[in-house]
């Protein structure tokens, strides 16, 4: 099986990426870059009964967050699946370790 994602995401000022992390359990992506850049994106899928082979199913982002606390570049971005975290280290050594349980009260907080 084959995934294609097409998607446009604005990335502020030109900011280059450093890393990229995608959670495969709850279709969260994230990305760090230049000047502590940390964003995390939710993906919906819009799946349909229609089994087509070959088609697509349409995707959505319900969250687009940008989350604070790194100054340098982020260099390394992690999921932990199993425990529902999400690491984080800049170019600084700084580690952030959050928690996917936060992100997912953020998200709800985004839509309500």
């Amino acid at each position: 099986m084959f995934v294609y994602l097409s998607k446009k995401i604005a990335i502020p000022n030109g900011v280059k990426l450093k890393s990229l992390s995608w959670n495969t359990v709850n279709g969260w992506i994230v990305c760090g870059g230049e000047n502590g850049l940390l964003k995390v994106l939710k993906l919906d899928s819009g799946r349909t009964t229609d089994k087509s082979k070959g088609m697509a199913a349409p995707s959505n982002l319900s969250m687009n967050q940008t989350l604070e606390g790194h100054n340098g570049s982020v260099m390394c971005v992690c999921w932990n699946e199993n425990y529902r975290k999400l690491t984080t280290s800049d170019q600084y050594g700084l580690i952030i370790v959050s928690s996917a349980a936060a992100l997912h009260r953020a998200q709800h907080a985004c839509t309500a």
